[in-house]
């Protein structure tokens, strides 16, 4: 029951992003994403900052708290990359979170055997306590907002929970991408964060300072083709 409880979260929170009005968009649409690196250049989708400032605008910040990484890896051309997702400054003060990851549209998802709906992946360490993991991919029939598209990025969605402040530091998990077959040596695929106001990091206080602190400290990864 509580698996189907977080799939339902999961589909309900992926079904939002088709909901907004692109002719009028709102700074809290949820049409956001972070900074990132991409082939050298830098990609600017500013929706990100502003709505991540309207969402925290009136939180005080914090000296210290929660900071989420993704992992750096190498593989080899056609190769699946494993994409591990890491926490630090949280153990056993940390209840859910849902977060989303970006990554190059070349790249494919990796989804569970006979599954179209639900990403494989690999709980780590500071998700062994779980009551629940729920992978998703935001495809592109369900309506990606355009300055993801435009620029070639892909994203996708995953949530964790707990039934109290369980969650540890360490790896959270590992999810999968299959890099292209024609894919060049020494090609750099950046892995980011993309955040929508439905996003979430909390503890079972609600800290809101402690979640801002988690948001705005998030550090991408990156693939690497040898």
């Amino acid at each position: 029951m509580k698996f189907k409880t977080l799939a339902v979260f999961a589909v309900m929170c992926l079904g939002m992003f088709s909901c907004s009005d692109k002719s009028e968009p709102e700074v809290n649409s949820g049409i956001v994403m972070n900074t990132t690196e991409y082939d050298g250049d830098t990609i600017h989708l500013p929706d990100s900052k502003n709505a991540m400032d309207e969402v925290f605008k009136d939180v005080p910040d914090i000296d210290e708290g929660p900071v989420i990484s993704v992992g750096n890896t190498t593989v080899k051309a056609g190769e699946i990359a494993e994409v591990k997702v890491y926490l630090e400054g949280a153990d056993l003060n940390w209840s859910n979170c849902g977060i989303h990851l970006t990554y190059p549209d070349v790249l494919e998802c990796v989804y569970q055997e006979d599954d179209d709906m639900f990403l494989k992946y690999k709980a780590g360490v500071a998700s062994e306590f779980n009551t629940g993991i729920v992978a998703m991919e935001w495809k592109k029939e369900s309506n990606p907002p355009a300055e993801l598209t435009e620029k070639g990025m892909g994203t996708m969605f995953f949530t964790v929970m707990f039934s109290g402040n369980d969650g540890q530091d360490g790896d959270i998990l590992t999810l999968y991408l299959k890099v292209p077959e024609d894919a060049e040596s020494g090609t750099v695929y950046p892995v980011g964060f993309y955040y929508r106001d439905t996003d979430m990091f909390r503890n079972t206080d609600n800290n809101a300072s402690f979640e801002k602190y988690a948001f705005e400290h998030m550090k991408p990864g990156t693939i690497t083709i040898e």
